[in-house]
């Protein structure tokens, strides 16, 4: 090998050995927490909702709430009385649905009154038709009897009630009071406590000056529960 190689490989080595300038130097401490803090980007800061704004949200809410437990309670009353008039509906049913034949049997009653009263009248009591006509007479008034029917007392010489009279004749008269029931052509009934039949009554009024005491018709058609009388 020649000096001239050996020139060469020692300039080499010594060339490796120096340190090299151009590599820049590692940051201190400080230098390395400011870089760190400059390369990591910032969390985006979460915007608070005002005040106000939750508070309008918040009355808005308990508005809503308070209308609908009002419509709540307003449905809740109005089935409660809706439970109440179905169970009065079928009470008044259970208590009166049967009016309108009752009535036809009270028309069949008094004709086996008029029937009775006849028989006694033309036939001896002994008589086997007379004790059937009572027997199927006393079987309809208890069956009536059972089904809530109690006839009206009779009222000659008490006031005249419109809700269980009715007016056929008025009669003026000295000798009783003004609107008193002086006699009764035909029996009244009531069904559970309700008059279904008023008493067909003749009532006294006091007579006019110069007219003679006698029976006069009601001004309106009987049926007016005496409301002319």
């Amino acid at each position: 090998m020649s000096k001239k190689d050996d020139k060469h490989r020692n300039r080499e080595e010594r060339k490796d050995q120096e340190p090299k300038t151009d590599q820049a130097p590692p940051p201190a401490f400080g230098d390395q927490g400011q870089a760190s803090a400059v390369e990591q980007p910032a969390e985006p800061a979460i915007e608070q909702p005002a005040e106000p704004a939750i508070e309008q949200k918040l009355a808005a809410v308990a508005a809503e709430r308070d209308d609908l437990l009002a419509r709540l309670q307003r449905v809740s009353a109005d089935y409660l009385n809706y439970q109440k008039r179905v169970r009065r509906d079928i009470d008044e049913a259970r208590q009166f649905g049967l009016t309108e034949l009752i009535l036809s049997l009270l028309d069949v009653t008094d004709d086996l009154e008029r029937a009775i009263e006849h028989a006694r009248a033309n036939h001896p009591s002994d008589d086997p038709l007379l004790a059937g006509t009572e027997l199927v007479y006393k079987k309809a008034a208890d069956l009536l009897k059972r089904n809530g029917v109690e006839r009206i007392a009779s009222v000659v010489g008490q006031a005249f009630d419109p809700t269980r009279h009715q007016a056929l004749v008025r009669q003026p008269t000295a000798d009783a009071p003004p609107m008193t029931v002086l006699a009764e052509a035909q029996k009244g009934y009531s069904l559970n406590g309700r008059t279904i039949r008023p008493a067909k009554v003749l009532v006294a009024v006091a007579p006019s000056a110069g007219e003679q005491a006698g029976p006069q018709a009601p001004e309106s058609p009987p049926g007016n529960d005496g409301a002319e009388a």
